[in-house]
């Protein structure tokens, strides 16, 4: 199966904003309805889980099960690469430029978009 970084997003953006405890460990699947996507199967879901796991964006919390990863938060990684590409507009233009890349090269490519973005209101270049 090919990494889908829309998909990666998406899911990304629903871990987030599941609700609970800080201390709470949940089992995410590729069924749960927290990261149910549309248009998504089961199996692309879990799929992309596993690579967001992989990536290091979520806090590392037992071994998980064959089925599902286990979730208590967002890593600080994560949480640094979501915030990079939260915006649509950021995002749309970082895949205009980068296309299907990694997560390091997503990341520099959407930080670079956000600096012009920052310099073209503000005349700042934080280059």
């Amino acid at each position: 199966m090919r990494r889908d970084m829309d998909l990666v997003r998406q899911l990304l953006l629903k871990l987030e904003g599941i609700e609970k405890g800080p201390h709470d460990v949940l089992l995410i699947g590729g069924n749960s309805e927290e990261v149910a996507v549309d248009g998504r199967t089961s199996d692309e879901i879990y799929f992309h889980l596993t690579k967001i796991e992989e990536a290091g964006f979520l806090e590392r919390v037992g071994g998980g099960a064959m089925t599902a990863v286990t979730f208590r938060a967002l890593s600080w990684k994560g949480q640094e690469f979501l915030d990079t590409i939260r915006d649509d507009s950021i995002w749309k233009k970082t895949k205009e430029k980068a296309g299907s890349a990694s997560f390091d090269i997503l990341a520099a490519v959407a930080k670079a978009v956000i600096k012009d973005r920052i310099k073209s209101l503000t005349g700042l270049d934080i280059g």
